[in-house]
């Protein structure tokens, strides 16, 4: 998760309106699928640990620097770890919703 281009994409992944910002819903909406990870609690307590600056939403900063560091989401949760966080990006990528873009370069 170093490379700043698959941070971007992951990034958009959960800005699912563009805004620049991972807000409370798009998270929530982002991880319906995964077991566990829809309550507020689980929510609540992701957005404590990686929202720094504390404004209610992730930027941009927030999440590369979250992910660059290696936070490990049971820190904010038992019940979610970063390894559901990297299951969710390799599920990404094989689906073809998250790839790198090589082409034209």
């Amino acid at each position: 998760m170093a490379n700043d281009e698959h941070l971007h994409k992951a990034f958009a992944f959960f800005d699912q309106n563009q805004s620049g910002y991972i807000e409370v819903e798009e998270l929530r909406d982002a991880l319906a699928d995964e077991v566990d990870t829809n309550s507020d609690e689980v929510i609540n307590a992701i957005m404590h640990d990686v929202d720094t600056d504390k404004d209610g939403r992730i930027s941009y900063e927030e999440f590369a620097t979250m992910m660059k560091a290696g936070t490990d989401w049971r820190k904010a949760s038992r019940q979610y770890s970063r390894e559901r966080f990297n299951s969710l990006s390799l599920k990404l990528m094989r689906d073809g919703s998250l790839q790198l873009a090589n082409e034209g370069r």
